[in-house]
């Protein structure tokens, strides 16, 4: 019977190994990959391809059997925001529900994980670009005369 410590570190040593696959996936796709799988909380840091986005890149980890990733602002930082989860086993399943062979759906979730991720960061480009436009439209400064400076108002219509 396996203890508890082994059971933990077996499930380590399968973390590195497939965020260490995710990794070669998406530098074959020519996406610029760091990899701190080192660290006690093993993740792979991918930097943006759209440099109007406003943090550096996401960071994918394991939670459980599953992938996810989140925006983070810088390398080494701490990531924030929602959770995207990245079921790649779960798109492996339906690929082969299509009848494919194993190889071919393999590629096939490699592919998905390339376009999941760049149209993230194009989105989250474009929001940003929508936001900043909108919060500019918006807003409205107004003066009023003499030297009662409270009522001078910023406020957003």
């Amino acid at each position: 019977m396996e203890q508890f410590l082994e059971f933990v570190d077996r499930k380590e040593r399968e973390s590195i190994k497939h965020l260490n696959l995710v990794e070669k996936a998406l530098k074959n796709a020519g996406l610029e990959t760091n990899s701190y799988v080192d660290q006690d909380d093993s993740y792979i840091f991918v930097k943006t391809t759209n440099s109007d986005t406003p943090f550096e890149g996401i960071r994918i980890y394991k939670i459980g059997d599953t992938l996810a990733y989140r925006t983070q602002k810088e390398k080494e930082t701490e990531p924030y925001g929602k959770a995207y989860l990245l079921d790649l086993e779960e798109m492996f399943n339906d690929f082969m529900s299509e009848n494919i062979k194993e190889e071919k759906a393999g590629k096939k979730v490699i592919d998905s994980l390339i376009n999941e991720i760049k149209q993230f960061f194009d989105r989250s480009a474009k929001a940003e670009a929508e936001i900043s436009g909108k919060e500019r439209d918006k807003t409205v400064i107004l003066k009023t005369g003499g030297t009662d400076y409270s009522g001078m108002v910023v406020s957003k219509i």
